[in-house]
């Protein structure tokens, strides 16, 4: 369980880094110009569901990390 702990912890938090980079408007790679205002409105809905599933793969591996095995 360890293992598949710690790639679940992988998994969310290049998850997390992925879509904080590339959101239009919190993000490093955003893309700027004239439609960023739309841009960042059109990805609103995407980036927030792909932040809740990286955060929930995140914390399901920190919960099997640490838990005692039975």
């Amino acid at each position: 369980m360890k293992r598949s702990g710690r790639s679940l912890v992988l998994i969310g938090v290049l998850g997390l880094l992925f879509f904080w980079l590339t959101d239009p408007r919190w993000g490093i790679v955003g893309r700027g110009g004239a439609n960023a205002i739309d841009e960042a409105n059109n990805a609103r809905v995407s980036t927030a569901v792909g932040i809740v599933g990286s955060g929930m793969a995140l914390a399901i591996g920190l919960y099997q990390i640490a838990r005692r095995p039975v």
